[in-house]
């Protein structure tokens, strides 16, 4: 990182909450002017998201910059005219995991590839998933099975709960054998809950980010990602310089290269930029 000032980064990968978006899940205009300021000096700009595409769709819009975004932890990568890649769970193993996750007592929600949320009933954190899920309420299908009632492929499963909650959902899944899975989970501290989301192994933000320097050419030591959260750690290792937000988990900022001075209500993403980019 000695040389980190004067090196050219040729993609910088973007977390969207506790990153990009303040506590009032907006995007300032002096992060929106480096954003363009970066990318008018030939930089992609790539948002990295675990939400799903129409839950980010009004932030990319706002970014304004044609480069390609990741939703669903990287499950999906598209641009406005075309869909790099989409990977869904097998139907064998989204049956297994649901009845595992059932007869544990969970309560998990399937998001499916055409954009749409299925859940059976959710009790424990519902007002919190209603809450995060607001302007698309019209994507939320409330079933009485899932098998009989859902439709299309399913991207990913989540289950809504506490910290104490994840080193038990680990154990559940650990009956699904070798089936190819990835799990990883965000903690939403306005909410006051985490998201143990399980995904197809292949979908990661690192993976994504790997995709498309293949695409456009690019090295990985030419790469920034700037994240706050467990599912922001395998791109934040992953990439040339990877960089903690100020107020970021403290596991996550123990394994960057770069801790933000400014926090996500300050402008730190600006100050990524001018830092190791513009200057």
């Amino acid at each position: 990182m000695n040389n980190s000032r004067t090196k050219q980064y040729k993609l910088l990968a973007l977390d969207l909450d506790g990153t990009l978006l303040n506590s009032d899940e907006e995007i300032s205009d002096r992060n929106l002017r480096s954003l363009h300021q970066a990318s008018a000096n030939g930089v992609k700009v790539v948002i990295t998201t675990g939400r799903s595409t129409p839950s980010a769709v009004r932030f990319i819009e706002c970014v304004d910059i044609p480069d390609p975004h990741i939703t669903y932890n990287g499950a999906i990568i598209r641009n406005t005219h075309r869909v790099f890649r989409s990977i869904t769970l097998d139907e064998e193993s989204v049956r297994e995991i649901v009845l595992l996750l059932k007869k544990a007592g969970y309560t998990p929600v399937l998001y499916s590839a055409d954009d749409m949320r299925y859940l059976e009933h959710i009790e424990k954190h519902r007002d919190g998933f209603y809450s995060l899920s607001k302007g698309i309420e019209n994507r939320i299908v409330e079933v009485s099975d899932f098998m009989e009632q859902r439709r299309g492929e399913i991207i990913r499963i989540s289950v809504f709960c506490d910290e104490g909650d994840i080193a038990r959902l680990n154990s559940t899944l650990e009956g699904l054998g070798n089936r190819s899975i990835r799990t990883t989970e965000t903690f939403f501290p306005d909410l006051n809950f985490w998201i143990y989301e399980i995904l197809d192994n292949r979908c990661s933000k690192s993976n994504a980010l790997e995709y498309l320097c293949t695409e456009f050419g690019i090295e990985r030591k030419d790469v920034i990602a700037v994240g706050d959260n467990r599912n922001d750690l395998d791109m934040i290792e992953w990439a040339g310089l990877g960089v903690a937000m100020r107020n970021s988990l403290p596991d996550v900022m123990t394994r960057a290269d770069y801790i933000t001075v400014k926090d996500n209500d300050e402008d730190g993403v600006s100050e990524v930029i001018h830092r190791f980019i513009l200057s």
